[in-house]
């Protein structure tokens, strides 16, 4: 059991796609120090090793580090003989240059290969494994350009500089990029752990994965998330107030008090109508039922709504809610300023089924009493 745990910590660990850069970390100390051949080995094993801890979206830059030592151990037999382990060094560090120039120009084709899955999760860690090859291309590229002054500017005086001195700066530049990702992928983590996660669903309501809330307003409408909204009639008027100027759909228009999506830990919607009412409303005993159930959709979200209505006679009740900051709205109110750009879309979608349901009940019971 606590080995499964250090193996799924170690996973987690790995996610980060800046740690396919310690193969050349571990050949940047061994080269010069033992056997070069073996040196190549023994880093090519390293980078071949994520392919039983690391998931492939996360792998790209171990996969690069793996072939570039298998070419340099190849080329090795052909080519560097001819040249100092140091000259080897820099030519390696160009093969991985090169690789990640051309991993980054087949960006498009990577990303289709292996991701087929259309998780978004699985996009992002593709994203930000491109986002530190773009930087360790970089870097390397500038360092290169260091050893290229360096052999313009040596003389015999000064012996093609410092050797340890170009080793160095490697590693500094390989140990910052690793340091800035582990960074960054904290402070994602510690704003997801805060982040709302919503859940996607089809048209039948069918949980399908999930999503950051962020993430999928910037998406705007390409996944559907449940909505759970409560109607509140008081005698036979609808009571309604300004949606909040920080909402995404219809600020500041007339609409119900209450709305509120179904979060991925609670899929449960009369559980979160009973939920709403308890926290808005510290009353338990306000009458709520299922009215309908529909799917909405325009240029800016995609929600699949439960409607609920809370129909209440007795002013006490009413009372005890302890509502602020709207106002109760009758039949020909509403009718004379739909379509005024006064009220929230949803509502009035939603007003025709009301009037022709719950509000034409009311008025064919107030009949009947009067008969």
């Amino acid at each position: 059991m606590s080995f499964c745990v250090n193996m799924n910590g170690v996973r987690k660990l790995l996610k980060n796609p800046a740690f396919g850069l310690i193969p050349f970390l571990v050949f940047s100390f061994l080269v010069g120090k033992i056997n070069l051949r073996l040196a190549l080995l023994i880093s090519a094993a390293v980078a071949g090793a994520s392919f039983f801890v690391v998931k492939k979206q996360s792998r790209l830059i171990y996969d690069l580090s793996l072939i570039t030592f298998i070419l340099s151990f190849l080329l090795s037999f052909f080519i560097t003989p001819q040249i100092d382990e140091f000259r080897t060094f820099v030519l390696i560090e160009i093969i991985f240059v090169l690789s990640l120039i051309i991993s980054r120009l087949s960006r498009s084709k990577i990303i289709f290969r292996m991701a087929r899955n259309p998780s978004p999760v699985v996009k992002n860690y593709l994203s930000e494994s491109f986002r530190v090859a773009f930087q360790t291309q970089y870097g390397l590229s500038i360092h290169l350009l260091f050893v290229l002054a360096f052999f313009i500017f040596s003389t015999a005086d000064t012996p093609f500089l410092d050797r340890l001195a170009v080793k160095t700066v490697f590693q500094i530049i390989l140990i910052t990029i690793i340091v800035m990702e582990m960074m960054r992928l904290r402070m994602l983590d510690r704003q997801l752990r805060k982040e709302e996660w919503l859940p996607v669903v089809n048209d039948h309501g069918d949980v399908k994965g999930r999503i950051a809330k962020s993430v999928s307003k910037e998406l705007k409408n390409k996944f559907m998330h449940p909505v759970v909204r409560i109607a509140l009639i008081y005698k036979g008027k609808i009571y309604l107030k300004n949606r909040d100027e920080s909402r995404l759909l219809d600020p500041g228009k007339l609409d119900y008090p209450f709305e509120r999506f179904i979060d991925f830990d609670n899929l449960n919607p009369d559980e979160v109508v009973r939920n709403i009412i308890r926290e808005e409303c510290k009353n338990e005993n306000i009458p709520v039922r299922f009215l309908l159930k529909y799917v909405f959709e325009n240029e800016q979200a995609k929600r699949l709504i439960f409607l609920y209505v809370s129909d209440i006679e007795e002013e006490e009740l009413f009372n005890s809610m302890h509502l602020e900051g709207g106002k109760l709205w009758t039949e020909s109110q509403i009718e004379e300023n739909i379509g005024n750009n006064l009220f929230s879309e949803c509502f009035e979608l939603e007003y025709e089924y009301l009037e022709n349901t719950i509000l034409m009940v009311r008025h064919l019971k107030h009949k009947s009493d009067y008969s």
